[in-house]
């Protein structure tokens, strides 16, 4: 399944907000959707950038990307349930990694169990 990784400063497309709020729906660590992008709103006007999977122009993974400096915090990753398990997540992990190392980053804090495995897996803890 081949998906493209894309950073988002800011939430102005409608289609984006609404497609992230469906996903995060499925994530435990938020209320809901709307809660789940709400909080990452706030997030973003202290800078923090969200990371998005794609395929055929659908979201079907994200992962929030904060910090400053030479380091970077990387949390709330979540797939969409159909896609679970197709190694998804460690894709968009290397992407956002990719991505944040061309800016200059040399350390990557994971957010949970699942991003720790990525990383690690990466080789970039």
């Amino acid at each position: 399944m081949p998906i493209t990784v894309h950073a988002y400063s800011e939430l102005n497309d409608e289609n984006l907000r609404s497609q992230l709020s469906r996903l995060y729906e499925t994530s435990p660590e938020f209320g809901d959707g709307d809660d789940a992008v709400q909080q990452l709103e706030t997030a973003m006007q202290q800078g923090s950038l969200i990371y998005t999977a794609e395929f055929n122009q659908k979201i079907i993974g994200a992962v929030w990307v904060s910090g400053q400096d030479d380091t970077r915090l990387v949390h709330y990753v979540v797939v969409h349930p159909s896609n679970r398990g197709r190694g998804v997540a460690e894709r968009l992990i290397e992407g956002v990694c990719d991505t944040e190392e061309q800016k200059g980053v040399k350390h990557f804090k994971p957010g949970c169990g699942a991003i720790h495995r990525c990383l690690s897996h990466l080789g970039k803890i």
